[in-house]
């Protein structure tokens, strides 16, 4: 009876956990540049984990749950029009200081520029060149080419610094729109190209997660009516085990 509330309260967990991830990729739905997350799950036989190891006694198994980890897959690229704007097609990513000497990336290209002419992301983090400087934009006309080349007034100024990252399993969220992973595994981008006047939009199905999000729901009250059905067992084995039966 207890590996029944165990795996029930293992489910429960695991339903929770997931239901979190939904919620938050549909708070994010129409945040330019994010990347929805997602769970994995493991199998686990109780025999494992059982006093006496033995197949024979315990052979059932269960799920739990496993890692988070963010879907690196591209979302649909929308025109703009407005020149700090950019959206990178292909699998790379934008170069981001976010502290003294520590960089961080995103998908997200909707830049703005300061009274200084400080290229910002739109919390205020400095947008890193090709050899990872603060870039710097003189006043003027503003264009920029497949490369990631930024010209003003048909001068070139700066190339937005891009990479390519190598494991995508070893990257890790900070905030909405930015991820982070070791230096060791990036490298200078190749294969992608800018377009300026667009911003890749969320990569979040919002009707694919809301569906997702239905099942989890009926799963988690699954599992509640199964507890329910447990307590009610518990309750007659308190009251019948142990009476005395009469004639």
């Amino acid at each position: 009876m207890s590996s029944g509330f165990f795996v029930a309260g293992v489910s429960g967990q695991m339903a929770q956990k997931k239901m979190d991830n939904i919620s938050h990729n549909l708070a994010n739905v129409n945040t330019v540049g994010f990347l929805g997350s997602r769970a994995s799950f493991e199998t686990v036989f109780t025999n494992q984990s059982s006093a006496t190891g033995n197949p024979a006694t315990a052979p059932a198994a269960f799920l739990k749950m496993g890692r988070q980890y963010i879907d690196t897959g591209e979302g649909n690229i929308e025109q703009t029009g407005n020149n700090l704007d950019f959206a990178i097609l292909g699998d790379a990513w934008f170069k981001i200081r976010v502290a003294p000497g520590e960089e961080a990336y995103t998908r997200a290209g909707n830049f703005k520029l300061n009274a200084t002419g400080m290229l910002l992301t739109q919390d205020g983090k400095s947008v890193l060149d090709a050899g990872g400087s603060a870039i710097q934009l003189p006043r003027g006309t503003i264009t920029a080419s497949d490369l990631g080349e930024i010209f003003v007034n048909g001068i070139r100024v700066a190339e937005l610094g891009m990479v390519n990252i190598s494991d995508p399993a070893n990257i890790e969220r900070i905030g909405n729109v930015l991820i982070k992973t070791p230096p060791a595994n990036t490298t200078p981008a190749s294969g992608a190209s800018v377009r300026q006047g667009a911003l890749e939009s969320s990569n979040v199905n919002s009707v694919l997660a809301m569906t997702e999000m239905i099942t989890t729901l009926r799963n988690y009250q699954a599992m509640i009516k199964m507890i329910e059905q447990y307590n009610q067992q518990t309750s007659l084995l308190n009251q019948q085990v142990g009476q005395v039966q009469g004639p």
